[in-house]
This record gives structure tokens, C-alpha cells and sequence, in this order.
């Protein structure tokens, strides 16, 4: 690991000014448009559960379609199974299992960027003299050799050793096989189905180097790893403990070929398809665990509430970093208090932000819950009001200290 050091100047600090007034409004529009589509999706799937719930009728005995649940929506227990063996050929890797998975890792430089100021703590891995020399408001660069999942480009790196550093000697895609026969007892299940059944997965070796990195390549326990590319008629050795940056190691994983799954949709034929209700919502749910009727509908709310909120914390960050944006390169630009004026660009962004996300929330909830609705928009306009009270008196504040400078300076001269 390598560490190198910069403090902006006037040139990157304008850039990245123009860069906010351009990337702000767009994460403004981007978080307003996703906070009032996904607010109505949620709305739209818990109707849809609502509805679905009250159907299902439970299937005893799933030896056969029973012709008396034919277009109902069902629940199904049991396990879910299949004969099928899954070949990844290429390298000479196969399983019975339900899912097969390939994953692709490349050694790489990663850069880490941070911002440290007088007020925070030493890192762990910088000495006490690097650490006090110019601490204020300088960008710290770290690299560090890892293992990611795709080639990390590096022709913007800051520290020209490491710009260009990173290379791949040998390009390979991920891969996902998925059984085409499994069974749930007499049913069969959709592709679809499939593909959500869950289970732990377990690390299948592989057991041959195929001819294009022969030379090249070694089998490490769970592993393939491919060393660097040859020069000239001479290959370089790979090796597994320390790995070179362009090295790849690729590694299997399967899921058992029986796993116990509860499954709510409806039954068409010997197979099964999603129950669509009057909203157009398709309710079709599988889990990989032992649950009744019941618990999966809790778990699917669940999930709708889960998503939900990831949503909406991840449209106030937006939010909230779009303001910034706009409001941190004026804060620079202000002759005095400059840390009092960043500051308070923060706290306003911060609030404006949260206004904003409360006021879509409450706009997308208007017509489907509208006390609900109106509460939001109530809290909005009170930080509305706390925004605009606290720049008022950061803007007396400015003024005052103005007046104090010139005073000041009357008084030396």
C-alpha cells in the first residue's frame, strides 16, 4: 500500500464547482422521480397482498394436480428437486444441483480518497509526522492490491505510479446455470420459480485448465488461477499466495439439488403461475424455508416495507447530496467564516433535502392516504420555515462580522 498527497487549488476547486451546479439538479430530478414511482408501487403491492390472502387454499397432498385447485391460488409445501446436472465444460465443472454459479475475480490497484482535516483522528496506517504536516483540508490518496469483481480502471488515478497500473492478462464472464426440470412433488416449477430458490451454496472445484491458459493457469483447492500474460516464448509462473496485478482466479458454486420451498401462486395444469390482481399486481411468492400460508404473505410485506424504505432513505441522500452540491462550491466562494459558511451549507442542504423528500412522499401519498399525506406536508413546511429562519440569521451573522472587520480596520488605520 502507497499513500500520496494533494491539496486542491483553485483550478479543481471551480471545476468541481461547475461539476455541482451541473450533477446537482440531475440527482435533484433523478430522486423525485424514483421517491413518487416507488410510492405508489408499494401502495399497489400491498393492496395486491391484501387481496391475494384471503384465496389461498391450502394443497394436502401434492403426489398430483388436484383438478379441484385448477386456477385457484394455492399453497404448496415440500421439496422441490431435480436430476439435472449442470456443466460449466469450459472447465470441466459440474454438479446436481438446482443453481450453478461462475464468479470471475481480477488482482487490481484500488484508490482510496479520503479528506482529513486538523480535527480528526491519525489513521492507523500514516505516522505521526506525515499526519501533522499540512493537515488542513488535504486529500489523502491509499492504493491497495484487492480482489474485485471487474477490472478497476485506473488512467485517473492521482499518483502516477500506480495511473495505468492495472491490466487483465485474461478476460472470462460470469456465469449463472439454472435447472430446467425441478420437481415439487407432482408440480413442476417455472423458470421464474427457479430462479428465486434459494439455499446455501458450496464451492465446486474445478478439475481441468482449459488449453488457452495452459502454461499459465494453476488449481488451487476451490480455485483457477490464471498468471500473467507470456512475453515473447516465456511464461511467467502465477502465484496463488501473492498475486500479481492482471491475475484472475475463477471459482464455482451450487446449491444442493433438494431444497424445502412454501409457494403461494396459481395452479395451471402441473405447473403454476403468479396470481394477477384487479390493480394488475402479480402476487406469485416462494421461499426457500418452512412457512405457512400466513408467514409468507408477512414476509413478502415485509420485504415491500423493506424496499420501501431503502428507497426512501436512499432519495433523501440524493436529495441531500444534490443541495450540497449546489450550495458547497457558493459556501467556498464566501472571503470570511468560510467554515462557518460550509457548515451551514451542510445543515441547509441537509434540511432542504429532507423537505423535498417530504414533500414528494406526501405528494405520491395524497390521493391514497391522505392524513397520512397531509402530516408530511405539514412537517415540510416546518422545515421550510427552519431553513429559511436559520439563513436569514447566518446571513445577520455575515453581515455583523463584516461590519466588525471594517470597524477593525478604521481602527488600525
Amino acid at each position: 500500500m502507497a499513500e500520496q498527497k494533494n491539496k486542491d487549488g483553485c483550478a479543481a476547486k471551480t471545476g468541481k464547482g461547475c461539476l455541482g451546479f451541473l450533477l446537482g439538479p440531475a440527482m435533484l430530478v433523478g430522486a423525485v422521480c424514483m421517491l413518487f414511482q416507488y410510492e405508489g408501487e408499494y401502495v399497489n403491492i400491498s393492496r395486491a397482498l391484501d387481496e391475494a390472502e384471503p384465496l389461498v387454499e391450502r394443497v394436502a397432498d401434492i403426489a398430483a394436480p388436484s383438478p379441484a385447485h385448477e386456477g385457484k391460488l394455492v399453497y404448496v409445501r415440500g421439496q422441490a428437486s431435480t436430476t439435472d446436472i449442470l456443466r460449466d465444460e469450459k472447465y470441466g465443472v459440474e454438479a446436481n444441483a438446482i443453481r450453478l454459479n461462475r464468479f470471475v475475480q481480477y488482482a487490481q490497484w484500488v484508490e482510496n480518497k479520503t479528506k482529513r482535516s486538523g480535527s480528526e483522528k491519525k489513521p492507523m496506517f500514516m505516522s505521526e509526522y506525515e499526519f501533522n504536516r499540512n493537515r488542513d483540508s488535504e486529500w489523502v490518496y491509499s492504493y491497495q492490491r484487492q480482489w474485485k469483481n471487474k477490472p478497476v480502471l485506473s488512467g485517473s488515478f492521482y499518483d502516477t505510479r500506480y495511473r495505468d497500473a492495472n491490466r487483465v492478462f485474461y478476460e472470462e464472464q460470469n456465469l449463472l446455470l439454472l435447472a430446467q426440470h425441478v420437481q415439487l412433488g407432482g408440480y413442476r416449477l417455472n423458470p421464474d420459480q427457479i430462479a428465486r430458490i434459494g439455499g446455501k451454496d458450496e464451492a465446486i472445484p474445478p478439475t481441468r485448465i482449459p488449453p488457452i491458459v495452459q502454461g499459465r493457469a494453476a488449481l488451487n483447492g476451490k480455485y483457477l488461477h490464471v498468471g500473467r500474460a507470456p512475453e515473447g516464448e516465456l511464461y511467467y509462473g502465477v502465484n496463488t499466495q501473492d498475486p500479481s496485478i492482471g491475475d484472475v482466479r475463477i471459482s464455482w458454486k451450487a446449491n444442493k439439488p433438494t431444497q424445502l420451498v412454501s409457494l403461494v401462486a396459481v395452479q395451471r395444469g402441473n405447473s403454476f403461475e403468479p396470481y394477477t390482481a384487479t390493480n394488475g399486481v402479480n402476487v406469485d411468492l416462494l421461499y426457500t424455508d418452512t412457512l405457512s400460508p400466513a408467514q409468507c404473505f408477512e414476509k413478502a410485506r415485509s420485504t415491500n416495507t423493506a424496499q420501501l424504505w431503502g428507497v426512501r432513505v436512499g432519495g433523501w441522500l440524493m436529495l441531500w447530496g444534490g443541495f450540497a452540491c449546489m450550495l458547497s462550491p457558493l459556501a467556498g466562494m464566501v472571503p470570511f467564516c468560510r467554515k462557518l459558511a460550509e457548515s451551514g451549507a451542510t445543515v441547509i442542504s441537509l434540511l432542504l433535502g429532507s423537505m423535498l423528500c417530504l414533500l414528494t412522499i406526501g405528494a405520491a401519498q395524497l390521493f391514497v392516504r391522505p392524513i397520512a399525506a397531509i402530516c408530511l406536508l405539514l412537517t415540510a413546511g416546518a422545515l421550510l420555515w427552519l431553513s429559511i429562519t436559520l439563513r436569514r440569521k447566518a446571513a445577520a451573522a455575515g453581515r455583523v462580522g463584516k461590519k466588525k472587520k471594517n470597524l477593525n480596520n478604521q481602527i488600525r488605520s
